[in-house]
């Protein structure tokens, strides 16, 4: 069994714990109402990566605040990570502009394959949702992006994210051969 742990991160309200739960099947009593992440929150399920075959995958999700004051704290949350998810809200105009400093922070700074990563444009309900093409950084036009509409398509959502858990299995099978393969020679 592969143990993953992935983490997802962005900007302040953009979604990362509504997208979170849904994808871990966690219910909140929440009201509907903001509130904020405080440090981390830490979502454990088991998941049947697409193209696995029958491989169950242990995965931890975590939740990271989108709260800068927690800053000295990611180093900590970024070590042994598997996977990284930059979550933003394509209807607030800076989101755009923040996960530049997402994606040099959370994945400049670790030697993660572009298929261990992954942008997830959280659209909120009530929300007009495009599905063009969005003005991304060229670093970031390279990253796979999928949008998130949990009201009409939440299936197509899970199935995506089933698929980069895909690619981040796949990597890290490559990397732990290589690894032995070097032990070896």
């Amino acid at each position: 069994m592969f143990k993953t742990k992935i983490l997802f991160v962005g900007p302040t309200e953009s979604g990362k714990t509504v997208v979170a739960n849904f994808l871990s099947d966690t219910t909140e009593n929440v009201g509907g109402e903001y509130r904020p992440t405080q440090g981390v929150r830490i979502l454990e399920f088991e998941s049947q990566p697409e193209g696995s075959g029958d491989k169950i995958c242990e995965v931890e999700l975590w939740d990271c605040s989108g709260d800068f004051k927690f800053e000295s704290c990611w180093p900590a949350l970024m070590k042994d990570c598997s996977g990284v998810v930059i979550i933003f809200n394509p209807d607030i105009p800076s989101h755009l502009k923040e996960i530049e400093t997402w994606h040099s922070i959370f994945i400049s700074t670790q030697s993660l394959q572009e298929s261990q990563c992954l942008l997830i444009a959280h659209h909120k309900p009530g929300c007009e949702i495009e599905h063009g093409r969005l003005p991304l950084a060229p670093n970031l036009s390279r990253l796979p992006l999928i949008h998130s509409d949990l009201e009409e398509e939440p299936e197509d959502v899970r199935h995506a994210f089933y698929g980069y858990l895909g690619n981040v299995v796949k990597a890290m099978s490559e990397s732990r051969e290589r690894e032995e393969m070097s032990i070896i020679t």
